[in-house]
This record gives C-alpha cells, structure tokens and sequence, in this order.
C-alpha cells in the first residue's frame, strides 16, 4: 500500500520568537502530528521562516503559495501541517480561504498543538476553526497597537526604535543611535559637499560610490541618494507620518547635519537652488573655458575656446586654439591668455608677515569664541539643572494624583525629559573646543598657495575651487591683453614679478586703483 505525505510549515514573525527557538519547537510538534497521522514528510516538503501573516497580507505569501504548488504536482500529500492556528495566519476569513485552495486539492490542512476536535470537519471543529482565527487576528490587533503606542512614546522621548539609518549603528541605550565609525564620515562629507555649493547631488553622490561606504552599503543611485539627503533624521529630528505618527524637534542621536544644512538639502535636491560653481567643463584644450570673462562686456560674459583651421583646404594641418568672447566676439590665442594668466598668479603671494598677522588675529577670535562657549555652556548647564527639578517636582506630584490626571503628568514629564536630552546635547556640542583650529588653518595656507603654484595641472574642478579661494571676484581678460583680478582673498596680495614682460609696477598700480577690496572683516 502506498504510505500517504504531509507537507509542514513552521513560522516565526519576530526576531524574538526567533531567538526563543519557537521554531524548533514547532518542528518537534509538527514531525509528531506526522507520525501520528501515519505520513511521512518528503525532504522537499519542508517551508520554514520568517513570514508576516497579518489580515490583508496573506493572498500572496510565498510560503503558502509554493506549498499549494507542491501539492498539485504531488497528489499523494494529504496534510498540510501547521503547530497552532496563528502559525498558519492571523486571519480568519484568510485562513478559510487557504483551507479551501489545499481541500480542493485533496489536502487538510492540520494544526499539530490542537485537538482532534479542532480539527475535526464537522460544524464544531469549523467552528472552533474560526475562534481560532479570530483570536489570532484581534491579538495580532492587540500587539500593533502596543508597538504604535511605543513607538510614538519613544519618538517624545526622543528615541528612535526602528532600524539605524545609514550613517549609524545601534547603541547600548534601545532607540539612540550611534554614528557608525565606518559610514557617518562619508556620508556626512556627502551631504556637505552640496551645502558648500561646489557639489552637485550627483558629484557628491559619485564620490560617496568611491568611499568606504559602499563597503556597508553597496553603491547607491541617486533616487536613494535623494530619500537619505532630505530625510530629517540626519539634522537630529525624528518624524513618523505612517501608521506610527509622531515628531520630536531633539531626537537623542547625534545629528549628523545642521538645521540649516538641511534646508539647504531641501532646496537643493527640489531644484529651487543650484551649485555655486560653474558647470562641468572638460574641454582638456581650454582650461579656462566659461571661466575667464571679458572685461570689456563688463566682466558678466564668458569666453569660450574652439579650435579653427584657416578653411582654404580640406587637408589642413594646422589648427589654431583660440578663446572667443561670447558677447563682443573678440578672439584672443590661447596660448596668449595662458601666458598673461600664468604672470598674474606669480604675482599673487603672501609673505610671512601677512601669515603671521592673520593667524594672530584668527587667534584673537577664536579665544574670544572660546570665552562665549564657556558661558553659553554654563547657561546650558543651569537650564538643565532647572529642568531637573521640573522633572522631580512632577514625579512627586505623579504620586500623590489621582489616577485618572496620571497619564497627563506622564506625557509632560516625556517632554522634560525630551527637552532635557537635547540640552546635554547641546552641552556636548558646546564643549567641543576644537583646538586643533589653529594648525587646520597653518595647513589650509599652505594648500591654496599649492594649488596657485599647480593652476594648470588641476582638473577643472580643483581650478575653479582653487579661484573661488584665492581669487573670489573672478578672472577677466581685456583688449588690451591684460588679466584683471578685481577682488583677491583679503590675507593674499600682489608682489609685481620683476622678470614680468607685460607689467610694470606703475601700470599694476594703475590697473588695480579704485579695484582692490576694502578691509575685510574676518569673520564678518
């Protein structure tokens, strides 16, 4: 006589059902409802996992589906065995469906923990069925409500206790992420980059993709770029607007991102802003292209370089480079400009005095910024203490209230503590001193007077970034073959080259008179 299969399935829907070895439990209670029914259980006959089976998601479980599958193509499965009836779904009216599909298939479905009265197929054993369904569903109910009810009541406690972003990692405290050591570097230089305007998203995006980060993260597109860069979380708020609703202004994390960074995030990925810096050229022939204007348009109109031939012939060889302005339709050659341009940066230097006075008064500020970060500290420190006392003159008034006016006590002492936790943050951030300013600033003299000295071995990115630092007012060119650099970066000066074919003293003095900026403040 040919011996009959059954199919199983054991399910867990929480990482913690996991971890409490439900599933071998319900395996042990299934391979004996087997044996008992006499059936043996094929090896391909197994479906184990972690499978939500809440109403209105089981139609189209995999699970449930590939078992039907299997009981079509193998016609001596007669039991399709479950542990409890919220193993197999949290849904009566689901639930009936499902037993209908496998009967029609000459399969019953069995729930292994339960009576044979339960799964008898008289009207008592149906209906003890749907008893069945209906406690999984209202538990299944219950449990959801309870987690939005935590969920919400952690966001006003300014914890976030879903998964971490990317950029940070769990921590010991439930819901307060830390920044994760290997990804909130790249990710936060990201972001930035677009603050500072010299970034496009997708520049920005480009050179996240050759970071560390896609060690953690795999490389991103830019529709996923855009969902992280705009998210609020990254500026220390925390916002559900789903089936979890809640806002927190002070989440506890570590903000990766200013406030006003991202609202500069926001403009900048909703098109209402756009870079700084010029577009993209990669005209290696024209190193200046759209960056160098023309002076006699009023330094508003851009040159451009092409390449010509004198067009007598089809055969040429010989090519001439040129820059042509776009408004007068001037051409110069471009070896010309080059070579004016090449003598204007020699001539742009700062001595060892100027060096010395800037980091002197930068010195001078800075103490000064220290002194006010002190006292903003202790004015931090004294609100906390205030809130501390708010905090335990509620927790006493809590005890001594009537039980109904509790919750309402409760839900004002949450946003002491909310306000509280973002206070100590502010203290942390405060407390930051950064005395490593100073030699920052020695190495940053030194890197833009590098780049000056490289100008024509950058790529045009780094030159444009290199001419915002030290010559902010732009590069023009004249008909009378000069460079004109209207405004430089106030700790930089000229210092006229004696060997300089075109410029004498007098005629730089001359050039540059009613030009050079006024005194600039600097920090103002």
């Amino acid at each position: 006589m040919k011996q009959f299969k059954a199919i199983i399935n054991t399910r867990v829907s929480t990482p913690e059902q996991l971890e409490n070895n439900s599933l071998n439990r319900q395996l042990e209670s299934v391979i004996k409802a087997a044996e008992k029914l006499g059936a043996i259980i094929p090896e391909d006959g197994r479906w184990s996992g972690s499978v939500s089976s809440k109403a209105g998601t089981n139609v189209k479980r995999k699970d449930l589906l590939g078992m039907l599958d299997y009981c079509k193509r193998h016609k001596d499965v007669k039991y399709a065995i479950f542990d409890e009836y919220d193993r197999f779904m949290r849904s009566g009216l689901e639930g009936a469906y499902f037993e209908v599909l496998f009967r029609e298939l000459g399969v019953k479905v069995w729930f292994a923990s339960e009576s044979d009265a339960f799964n008898a197929d008289d009207a008592m054993g149906r209906l003890m069925r749907s008893m069945g369904g209906f406690k999984a569903e209202a538990s299944n109910e219950e449990r959801q409500r309870k987690s939005v009810s935590g969920h919400e009541k952690a966001i006003r406690e300014g914890r976030y206790t879903f998964p971490p972003k990317p950029g940070y990692m769990k921590g010991p405290q439930p819901g307060v992420h830390l920044p994760d050591p290997m990804t909130h570097k790249a990710l936060k230089t990201a972001f930035q980059d677009i603050c500072s305007g010299l970034y496009s998203p997708l520049e920005a995006l480009k050179k996240l993709n050759q970071s560390e980060f896609i060690k953690a993260h795999g490389a991103w597109k830019m529709d996923k770029f855009r969902q992280f860069a705009i998210d609020p979380y990254y500026a220390g708020i925390l916002e559900m607007n789903k089936q979890v609703k809640a806002r927190n202004g002070c989440g506890q994390h570590q903000a990766m991102i200013s406030l006003e960074e991202h609202e500069q995030l926001l403009r900048a990925f909703n098109g209402s802003i756009k870079p700084r810096g010029p577009k993209k050229q990669y005209n290696p022939d024209f190193p200046m292209n759209k960056v160098l204007t023309c002076e006699d348009c009023g330094g508003d109109i851009k040159f451009t370089g092409s390449r010509k031939n004198n067009g007598y012939s089809k055969k040429v060889t010989k090519f001439y480079y040129k820059y042509h302005c776009r408004g007068c339709g001037k051409a110069y050659h471009r070896d010309e400009v080059h070579q004016a341009i090449t003598e204007r940066l020699n001539q742009i230097t700062y001595t060892g005095a100027q060096r010395k006075d800037f980091l002197e008064a930068l010195a001078t500020v800075w103490e000064k910024k220290q002194k006010d970060k002190l006292q903003t500290i202790r004015a931090l420190e004294k609100k906390l203490a205030g809130l501390e006392v708010t905090k335990s003159g509620l927790v006493l008034e809590m005890a001594r209230t009537d039980e109904e006016y509790k919750q309402d006590i409760r839900d004002e002492v949450d946003k002491v503590k909310a306000e509280m936790a973002a206070v100590t943050k502010d203290i942390e951030e405060s407390s930051d001193l950064q005395e490593d300013l100073m030699d920052f600033m020695k190495f940053a003299l030194e890197y833009t007077n590098m780049l000056k000295d490289d100008w024509w071995e950058l790529s045009h990115d780094d030159r444009v970034r290199c001419q915002l630092l030290i010559i902010p007012g732009g590069i023009s060119f004249n008909s009378l073959r000069k460079v004109g650099t209207p405004l430089i970066s106030p700790i930089y000066s000229f210092q006229p080259n004696k060997k300089a074919l075109r410029f004498s003293r007098k005629a730089l003095m001359e050039e540059l008179a009613g030009t050079a900026p006024a005194s600039i403040g600097l920090f103002g």
